[in-house]
């Protein structure tokens, strides 16, 4: 049995000092954009917002499990690009399933 696919996007937001965080950027609504357009396309991918993966200052990041693959900098217009490359992915990790079998 394969472990389900989940796709983490940092929400963490820090208040205050220098740093840039992901919230900071908008990463509540990306990962808004990410359920819609997971389920539009019917694709079981669980939607977690995460408090931080160590990627503020180059985020918002957004990390497919299993995988990993990571995205960082993703911004608003590219959730359809990103949930096109995770239906790929998702259709290779089932043919290689299969072919296991």
């Amino acid at each position: 049995m394969s472990m389900p696919a989940e796709l983490l996007i940092c929400v963490n937001r820090r208040f205050g000092g220098p740093k840039p965080s992901c919230g900071g950027r908008g990463s509540p609504a990306i990962a808004d954009a990410f359920e819609r357009a997971l389920a539009e396309r019917g694709l079981d991918v669980k939607v977690m917002r995460s408090p931080g993966q160590n990627t503020c200052e180059r985020g918002p990041s957004v990390r497919l499990l299993p995988g990993p693959v990571l995205y960082l900098g993703v911004q608003l217009d590219e959730v359809p690009t990103i949930v096109d490359r995770i239906a790929e992915a998702l259709d290779r990790a089932r043919a290689k399933a299969e072919a296991a079998k």
